[in-house]
């Protein structure tokens, strides 16, 4: 049995829901970048959210969304 490219890069490709690209500018002091509007308003971010980076050694990034609760926990600690 064989099967066509493109059914050999369904098989193999990641399985993303939303991909979308920024690049990254710079304000003299912080690189910066813009994160496009799809990905705000699946994720439900807004203007003042805050949002954890976590860096692994090979060089994988996880962003982790702040939510009220963490915050809440923080200072009643």
């Amino acid at each position: 049995m064989s099967i066509s490219r493109e059914e050999l890069g369904e098989l193999i490709s990641p399985r993303h829901f939303l991909e979308r690209v920024s690049t990254l500018s710079s304000d003299g002091k912080n690189l910066l970048t813009r994160f496009p509007k799809e990905v705000c308003e699946y994720l439900g971010l807004s203007k003042g959210d805050k949002l954890r980076f976590i860096v692994t050694k090979d060089r994988k990034i996880s962003l982790e969304i702040i939510t009220d609760d963490a915050k809440k926990k923080k200072t009643d600690n």
